[in-house]
């Protein structure tokens, strides 16, 4: 039954329906959606994304959570349960200089510890 689901699409009209909810601009498509995968296996395969898709198996680059590095897995598409997104990845580029900068809030950690 699952294997005649269309993930990649599933993904990008639950992406584009939550940006709509929430109000971010539909012109900043997402480059790459991050996703979670539950199969019939107990834990599930997050955060990854769709790299390709076809009639048996779903290919996946998942991030490792310990740094960087992405591995490249395949599932069985009959052993999908669900698929969540969890965020995307927008192909608008961002100016540093208009990011705040963080580090005074990272520098003032005396009042943690007295």
């Amino acid at each position: 039954m699952n294997s005649k689901i269309n993930w990649s699409e599933k993904v990008k009209d639950l992406d584009e329906t939550i940006r709509k909810e929430i109000g971010i601009d539909e012109e900043n498509e997402a480059k790459h959606i991050l996703i979670k995968v539950q199969t019939k296996a107990s834990e599930a395969i997050e955060p990854a994304f769709i790299v390709g898709e076809d009639e048996t198996f779903l290919d996946l680059f998942v991030l490792s959570p310990q740094g960087p590095g992405i591995t490249s897995t395949a599932v069985l598409k009959d052993n999908i349960q669900s698929v969540g997104v969890i965020g995307g990845v927008s192909t608008e580029k961002i100016d540093p200089s208009e990011m705040p900068d963080e580090t005074p809030l990272l520098d003032d950690v005396s009042g943690l510890y007295q």
